[in-house]
């Protein structure tokens, strides 16, 4: 651990919507500022790092200066290195698998209730890029440019101008025009890439909108006006991964979450994931993840009762 942090007030419960389940909002190495509910950008916090899904409450923006780290949104693996840029919308599930000691970088995370605000309009519309792409490695130069627009950003929501919120509603309009620059394809090839991946980006989007109610190809094949065995075959070609795969994977990955981050009964979580009973909700658990439901709770309960004994990494 080494030196000290720097400790800093907040109300943890105002700060709900804007929390990660990794970060540790009250301490960080080098800044933090906040703005009402709605912003809250960090220099370097303090990580606990967390094997269970979460669930995001707000965006959630970062850019690596140093070090390494790896995790998953919505099951795809990622790794950051310097200059890498990871953006993850509200409502996305990420997996935090490892942080290195000598991580530092700036997070951003802007509350939902923020962006409707201020009017994000056609600005917002990169919303399917980012989604199916939340991760970009940048030269120099555009790092240079997000990390200039952080420092701004940070001086902004520590000044007291007045019209305050009117000029951070501007820059986080300059924030998504910054975003949508670096996700915009730039040749023959990417825009080929970028068509198969609008149909890929369309078939997640069905799956993680109707994954509790259907779990068959044919739903989702029938409401992209395709055949289920041609949609298994663009699927499986742009991903690797088979349509049926995927939506497994994302009916599991939204029982852990419920699992690890409610206190639903297994009864409920079963109900709510459209099984006709608990008995065939726990098979497909434990087919799949190789424990029951409960074992699972309990194994992420258990990780979390041992965590304050841990040292913190890092910093």
């Amino acid at each position: 651990m080494g030196k000290s942090h720097k400790d800093y007030s907040t109300n943890r419960e105002r700060l709900e919507d804007l929390q990660m389940s990794n970060i540790v909002l009250s301490q960080t190495d080098g800044w933090m500022a906040r703005f009402q509910d709605d912003i809250l950008i960090l220099h370097n916090p303090v990580f606990k790092v967390n094997w269970e899904p979460y669930r995001m409450k707000s965006l959630f923006a970062v850019i690596c200066d140093e070090g390494s780290g790896s995790g998953a949104v919505n099951l795809r693996s990622l790794r950051l290195r310097r200059n890498s840029f990871l953006i993850v919308l509200s409502s996305q599930i990420i997996e935090s698998y490892e942080i290195s000691e000598d991580f530092k970088g700036t997070f951003l995370l802007l509350s939902d209730h923020f962006l409707s605000r201020i009017g994000l309009g056609n600005a917002y519309l990169l919303h399917s890029r980012v989604e199916s792409n939340p991760l970009y490695q940048l030269d120099e130069k555009t790092a240079a440019t997000f990390r200039s627009y952080f420092d701004l950003l940070h001086n902004l929501m520590e000044d007291t101008c007045p019209n305050k919120e009117d000029a951070l509603g501007a820059l986080v309009n300059l924030f998504f025009l910054m975003v949508g620059r670096i996700s915009h394809p730039t040749s023959a090839e990417d825009d080929a890439q970028h068509r198969q991946g609008e149909v890929m980006m369309r078939f997640l989007q069905l799956v993680k909108d109707h994954c509790r109610e259907h779990r068959e190809v044919r739903y989702y094949a029938d409401k992209m006006n395709m055949s289920a065995k041609y949609m298994s075959a663009l699927i499986k070609n742009a991903s690797g991964k088979s349509a049926i795969r995927w939506i497994e994977d994302y009916v599991i990955l939204e029982a852990k979450a419920q699992l690890a981050s409610t206190v639903n009964t297994i009864q409920q979580i079963a109900f709510d994931l459209n099984f006709p009973s608990q008995s065939l909700f726990g098979r497909y658990f434990r087919q799949r993840v190789g424990m029951s439901p409960s074992s699972y709770r309990t194994a992420v309960r258990e990780h979390l009762l041992a965590r304050p004994h841990q040292k913190s990494s890092g910093k």
